[in-house]
Formats: structure tokens, C-alpha cells, sequence
């Protein structure tokens, strides 16, 4: 039987590790680059806010400035796509997902 709470281990050293997971709905406006750009370094901005009040701005400042080195390399979204990034102190990744899920709820537009 598998037990999730006895394969993890929560210690106070790995919650004093500053980590960053941003996602970001598609919106029209992220089809422009210069947008898409804007949009994310105010992400940045409110991101390093809320870390500099949680950790040292030793640890901080490693994740800032991978966040901000791969928002500049972050494509503008084909066909609708969500962005999604990961940024680690060993680690960094973004995705582009579609919200299939969304499609079957859509609200029919009625029309008088």
C-alpha cells in the first residue's frame, strides 16, 4: 500500500528554499511580444516583493535572476495557450498548455 506521508519528508530547510510557479491564463494581449514581456516583469516585480518579505535576499536573488533571464525566452503563446513556469534554485521550466477542460463548459451565448 502506498503512503505518500512517509515518502515525503518536510523539513524546515526545505521550506527556506525560495521557489517560483507562476501561471498565467492566456489573455488576447499576450500575442504581442512587447506585451507578453510587460505582463511578465510586472509578474517579476510582485514576485520578488513577496520573496524578499519570506526569505534573505541571498537566497532571493538566485531565482530572480533566473526568472528574469528566462521570461525574456518565453515565446508568445500559439492557438490560445496558457504559460506555465517553474523556477527552482536548480532548476527552471516553462510550458504551454491548452485549457481542454474549459472547452466542454463553455457558456452557450444566447442572443435576443
Amino acid at each position: 500500500m502506498y503512503n505518500s506521508t512517509n515518502d515525503l519528508e518536510f523539513t524546515d530547510e526545505n521550506q527556506s528554499i525560495p521557489r517560483i510557479s507562476l501561471i498565467l491564463p492566456y489573455e488576447m494581449k499576450m500575442k504581442k511580444k512587447e506585451a507578453l514581456l510587460k505582463l511578465l516583469e510586472n509578474r517579476a516585480d510582485m514576485v520578488e516583493k513577496e520573496l524578499l518579505a519570506k526569505f534573505p535576499a541571498e537566497k532571493v536573488a538566485l531565482v530572480l535572476k533566473k526568472f528574469r533571464k528566462i521570461i525574456k525566452t518565453v515565446n508568445c503563446p500559439v492557438k490560445e495557450k496558457n504559460i506555465a513556469i517553474f523556477i527552482s534554485p536548480v532548476a527552471e521550466k516553462v510550458y504551454y498548455f491548452s485549457p481542454s477542460y474549459l472547452e466542454k463548459y463553455r457558456v452557450p451565448v444566447l442572443v435576443k
